[in-house]
């Protein structure tokens, strides 16, 4: 986009994020809980349409906690997206560093998949992934917190 035809960005910081108690994904509820903040700015267009957003979380832990008294793991949750609207309608978007998944961003596939790299997909129009690609690992910590 034209830097001629862009509204002034919107800078939205978030400085605690709320727990979140994930089920179906592993065999127990897991409460995940992040600490640090998240920073969303937003680019629009001259009519005010939102066409960019990046968002980081710099610093940030993510503490996974199996709620039927399993195991407790706190891991690095610091990185950055960023999410672009195309011409066509679709989607790009781009994942970059630590962070949690549920259920698996490529198969599907239950768990608490862990993100050590990048993650690039495409979304058409109505909202379903054309593309994705992974650069680095996933892993599920399911295993670690039984």
């Amino acid at each position: 986009m034209p830097v001629a035809t862009a509204g002034k960005p919107i800078r939205e910081v978030n400085p605690n994020q709320q727990d979140m108690l994930i089920t179906g994904q592993c065999a127990f509820p897991v409460l995940a809980h992040i600490q640090g903040r998240e920073i969303l700015t937003t680019f629009t267009n001259k009519a005010g349409d939102p066409v960019k957003q990046l968002g980081v979380f710099p610093g940030n832990t993510l503490t996974l906690t199996n709620r039927n008294g399993g195991e407790s793991i706190t891991l690095p949750a610091n990185g950055s997206f960023q999410l672009r609207a195309l011409a066509d309608g679709s989607v790009a978007m781009r994942i970059t560093g630590h962070g949690p998944f549920f259920p698996n961003p490529i198969t599907g596939q239950p768990g608490l998949w862990y993100l050590s790299g990048q993650i690039a997909a495409t979304f058409d129009a109505q909202e379903n992934m054309t593309s994705i690609d992974l650069m680095g690992n996933l892993v599920n910590l399911c295993p670690r917190l039984a």
